[in-house]
């Protein structure tokens, strides 16, 4: 399934907040928390093959958002290359 913005309005917010992936998105924050109490950032872990796979998206992200540089276009909307920059993020997407 491809993402679509769903919160526009602040009557949108207010009823995500108050929905039940609002609180399975929370307990599940707080899961992540819970499970590093203890652990210092000097720890040696090993990261999982679906971590490993999530970093190398983050580092082509990073990289497309140094790729892409913001045009001088003024916009109400936004900056346009935030579109090609969205197009190619979308891109990098398993299908």
């Amino acid at each position: 399934m491809i993402p679509v913005r769903k919160i526009l309005t602040p009557g949108d917010l207010e009823r995500f907040l108050e929905s039940p992936c609002c609180a399975e998105l929370l307990a599940f924050i707080e899961a992540l928390n819970e499970s590093v109490v203890g652990v210092k950032t000097t720890d040696s872990i090993e990261d999982s093959a679906v971590v490993r796979k999530l970093l190398a998206l983050v580092d082509a992200v990073r990289q497309t958002n140094v790729d892409i540089k913001p045009l001088d276009a003024q916009s109400r909307f936004g900056n346009p290359a935030f579109r090609d920059f969205y197009d190619r993020c979308e891109a990098m997407l398993p299908t």
